[in-house]
């Protein structure tokens, strides 16, 4: 079901401290040539699937990156055919060899639906130290609560 996608591609992108993520059920939820694109600095990083997957990686083997845990606060999704956008505020909780960080954010995920499945073409988002971000995410229809 589309609502759950969110949650699923948090879910295989967590993983425990002597662990890796699950790229492979990552993988499925996402068209070969989708892209991610961080906005939380000063320039967009945009990366395409499998170099995101690579960067992440390189992260846990070098032990910049000790675990990470993202979850979903909220959502809203709009579809119109087969085309969807879902609005998806995140708890982030990672470890580094500094300490333990918090941040919250929104992921904005724009999906197609092809042979029956909904693939998302993109996920881009920002997040911060605090809750600011995902309380601008309109209240009302289509809301999700977790």
């Amino acid at each position: 079901m589309l609502k759950f996608i969110p949650s699923e591609v948090y879910a295989a992108l967590s993983f425990r401290q002597g662990a890796f993520p699950d790229f492979d059920r990552l993988a499925g939820f996402f068209l070969p040539e989708a892209v991610f694109i961080n906005n939380k600095g000063d320039v967009p990083q945009v990366k395409q699937l499998h170099t995101y997957i690579n960067m992440v990686e390189s992260l846990i083997d070098d032990g910049t990156m000790l675990s990470l845990r993202e979850t979903e606060i909220e959502q809203t999704c709009q579809v119109y055919g087969k085309v969807a956008q879902i609005n998806s505020a995140y708890e982030l909780v990672f470890s580094t060899p500094e300490g333990v960080f918090t941040r919250y954010g929104v992921n904005l995920f724009q999906l197609v639906k092809c042979d029956n499945r909904w693939l998302i073409t993109s996920m881009c988002w920002d997040d911060r130290p605090d809750e600011t971000l995902h309380k601008q995410l309109p209240k009302g229809a289509g809301l999700h609560k977790h």
